[in-house]
């Protein structure tokens, strides 16, 4: 077996070991969730604002903030993930030393790591990618255009979500999907109606 082999071999196992792939699709869905929302409220928050007088001026606040939006949560979701995590496991790690009445260390420390850094960067892909998409009608439509194609991508990514979570628990896909949306739709309204209503 190939040392690559070998060290692939090691990371499933300290995943399985460690749980790390079902608290990676938790901190996946929450952050993508956050990520889709926030980015949602930047778009239709522009454009309410500046969308008719300012058609420009809303595509380029648009781009910028929902970029520079989408890294920042990137980097908060993951700076907070590892911390929580890293918090967590050491919680857990010292209670066991107390209860062995020894220090622990080896694949147990090593799958620790594991878990807190692939729990980091599932928490901090998903809002860069939730937040990136969206934004890519703004780079090759007119403004208008560009803010239905995105609430429309939005809502299609909400709903694949929530039926992605409603597979795993085998519930009706339909209605957790639908769940997401709803949530997703009841946002785009408040912020409309913040707005004063002038999205047409």
């Amino acid at each position: 077996m190939s040392r690559l082999s070998e060290r692939m071999a090691k990371l499933r196992e300290y995943v399985t070991l460690t749980k790390s792939g079902a608290i990676a699709r938790r901190y996946f869905v929450i952050g993508a969730f956050d990520g889709a929302l926030t980015i949602l409220g930047v778009i239709l928050g522009a454009y309410v604002a500046e969308g008719h007088a300012h058609p420009e001026l809303a595509k380029q606040l648009i781009l910028a903030a929902g970029l520079a939006g989408g890294v920042a949560l990137a980097v908060s979701s993951a700076v907070g993930a590892y911390e929580a995590e890293r918090v967590e496991h050491l919680l857990s790690h010292h209670q066991l030393e107390k209860a062995m009445l020894r220090s622990v260390e080896g694949d147990r420390k090593d799958a620790m790591r594991v878990s807190i850094s692939v729990s980091a960067i599932s928490h901090g892909v998903a809002p860069l990618l939730a937040a990136f998409v969206p934004l890519i009608p703004f780079f090759l439509m007119p403004l208008d255009e560009a803010v239905m194609v995105a609430i429309g991508v939005t809502l299609a990514f909400l709903f694949v979500l929530g039926a992605y979570l409603g597979s795993l628990i085998r519930e009706m896909i339909v209605y957790t999907g639908l769940r997401f949306v709803i949530a997703g739709l009841a946002t785009a309204i408040i912020l409309i109606l913040i707005g004063g209503g002038e999205f047409a």
